[in-house]
């Protein structure tokens, strides 16, 4: 009986030692997923982003306004950006397409009812009329809870939170900001906000002239 209670005591705190380390493991995992989803989050949008553009080059009587555009609204911590850019990517044969899109990113409830907030991705491969409509609407990231882009403004030397190409109030200055910064705040394994930065150059600073 003594024999079978110390077999007992000892298979239990086996038992509570692997289950600690499982623990553990599962925690450190999840973390380590959840790192790389929000570092292949930042670095697509910021290859994204970096090859955005303005054409001058557009049918002046089907547009009263140039067609490109890079728009960036609420970008301290609810940002969204809605651009067109060189990053589209061909996905079918044939398919009647060019590397030319339009890009936006955003947060928004989650689609499985969760409640929780997602960072979400359009794209459309057409750039028209309709900028602001229609396209592929995918999640880029889960459980985000601030998404920062800031575009440097040379002229002034500072983060700008807000930028329209298309305004009238830019008109005679930069058009692109020459730098974006991008942050994503969300919450570790431990219940702690964690916050991811990175900048990207944009390679085509002026607008298309041909």
């Amino acid at each position: 009986m003594i024999a079978i209670a110390i077999l007992a005591l000892i298979g239990s705190l086996t038992y509570g030692t692997f289950d600690v380390a499982w623990n553990t493991k599962t925690r450190i995992e999840k973390a380590e997923d959840r790192d790389q989803m929000m570092r292949g989050a930042l670095a697509r949008m910021a290859r994204e982003i970096s090859m955005a553009y303005l054409s001058e080059h557009y049918d002046k009587k089907r547009y009263r306004t140039r067609p490109t555009l890079f728009r960036l609204k609420d970008g301290r911590t609810d940002a969204r950006l809605l651009f067109t850019g060189l990053a589209g990517e061909r996905l079918y044969t044939d398919a009647k397409e060019s590397d030319e899109g339009v890009f936006e990113y955003f947060l928004a409830t989650a689609e499985d009812g969760s409640g929780r907030q997602d960072l979400f991705r359009r794209t459309k491969p057409v750039i028209d009329e309709e900028i602001e409509r229609e396209g592929t609407k995918s999640t880029l990231a889960e459980d985000v809870m601030k998404v920062g882009i800031e575009g440097w403004d040379p002229k002034d030397r500072e983060w700008r939170d807000e930028w329209d190409s298309n305004s009238s109030s830019r008109q005679g200055q930069v058009l692109l900001p020459p730098r974006v910064r991008i942050t994503l705040v969300f919450k570790d394994e431990n219940g702690k906000e964690k916050k991811l930065t990175t900048q990207t150059k944009l390679f085509l600073g002026a607008p298309l002239d041909f």
